[in-house]
């Protein structure tokens, strides 16, 4: 019978043995398939074994000094490669005591060739696979774990952007921006700027005055800037300087960078909102203000409209008043008095008439205005973002 089940299973042996032609026999049976290595006692497989793991081990149980039970058990201590034991006894006592040192299979002598390859073979094989299964896992336990924590920074983008969208002024923002960096356990330190004024903020509250140079200077370091464990990222209205970017994780640190970027390029452009939210409210109160003293303006020329009209009414009067007053002095007779009267009511109705046709459209207009003015108040504050 073959060993064609097997065919492809390599690897190093290392056979442990105190009997020379023992190491021999196994070294011969073996050599075609594996790579082998021999040790004469326990303490020099043990010093092999510290330098260079091999992948299975094939033990004597008896031996001087120290016997393969007592082998097993401190390589036990530091790998669990396979050791199969090959021993001469058959009792039930000593194949227990082997698999209670620590063995994966016993073998007893003298050995067959195609059991010794076949128990060998499985055995490495079996290792190769276990090793095979344990890197998937941790490779998906790896995958599962950077899926969590890609979940949970777009928790955190999100978050900065809806809190930010209400931001009314630079600071407001600059606060968001910090508290996101904060939520990816970072430190940092901010700088908001526009046209009128600069705004730092740190992550610890109080920045320093090393912090504020650094980040005065820092638009010249480029759009990305990196030296160790800092990393700093402008844009036209804001600068971040992060003072803890992790080392150890080529995967994560380029992602908290991406992140890092993300955020100060949102932030810039919800910058630009800010300050046109900012400059249209200010147009807003203007507005309104203008507004407010146009409705008064107008509603004073229609009093002082009306007013007039009433005014010239009574001048008109007084006038005629007067004027019939000097009959009695100026030796006119009646019929003359009559004539000129009605000469006078006629003049004055037509200048009423002219005064009421004009006052009558000046009022409309003025009424117009005014409700057009009073509309628009009642409608409420004018915002244009």
């Amino acid at each position: 019978m073959g060993n064609s089940n097997w065919p492809d299973v390599t690897g190093r042996v290392l056979v442990v043995d105190d009997d020379k032609i023992t190491r021999i026999l196994h070294r011969t049976l073996l050599s075609n398939q594996f790579d082998v290595e021999t040790a004469s006692s326990g303490e020099e497989a043990l010093k092999m074994c510290s330098e260079r793991l091999p992948d299975l081990i094939l033990l004597d149980v008896i031996m001087p000094d120290m016997d393969g039970y007592e082998t097993c058990l401190q390589i036990r201590e530091f790998t669990d490669i396979p050791i199969i034991f090959a021993t001469g006894n058959e009792t039930l006592d000593e194949h227990m005591a082997a698999f209670d040192a620590g063995g994966d299979d016993l073998i007893t002598k003298p050995v067959t060739k195609e059991i010794l390859l076949r128990k060998i073979s499985r055995a490495i094989a079996r290792k190769h696979e276990t090793h095979t299964l344990q890197s998937e896992k941790n490779s998906l336990q790896n995958m599962a774990m950077n899926f969590l924590s890609a979940v949970g920074e777009s928790g955190v983008l999100q978050q900065f952007m809806q809190a930010s969208l209400i931001c009314g002024t630079p600071r407001d923002l600059g606060n968001q921006l910090v508290e996101a960096i904060k939520n990816f356990g970072l430190e940092c330190s901010v700088l908001i700027r526009d046209s009128n004024a600069e705004v730092i903020l740190t992550s610890h509250n109080n920045p320093s005055e090393i912090e504020k140079a650094i980040l005065l200077q820092s638009t010249g370091m480029g759009r990305i800037f990196q030296f160790k464990q800092k990393i700093v990222v402008n844009y036209n209205h804001v600068s971040v300087i992060v003072n803890n970017m992790p080392m150890d994780d080529d995967e994560k640190s380029g992602r908290v960078r991406d992140n890092i970027t993300m955020l100060a390029e949102m932030t810039d452009s919800l910058c630009d909102n800010v300050l046109m939210r900012q400059t249209s409210h200010s147009l807003a109160e203007q507005f309104q203000i203008a507004m407010s003293t146009g409705y008064s303006t107008l509603e004073t020329l229609r009093e002082l409209n009306q007013r007039a009209q009433v005014d010239t009414r009574i001048l008109l009067q007084e006038l005629v008043d007067n004027i019939e007053k000097t009959f009695t002095w100026l030796g006119i007779s009646r019929n003359q008095e009559k004539m000129i009267s009605e000469t006078m009511f006629v003049s004055v109705d037509k200048i009423l008439a002219l005064l009421e046709s004009a006052n009558s459209k000046s009022d409309e207009k003025l009424n117009e205005a005014l409700s057009c003015l009073r509309n628009d108040d009642t409608e409420g504050t004018v915002d244009l973002f």
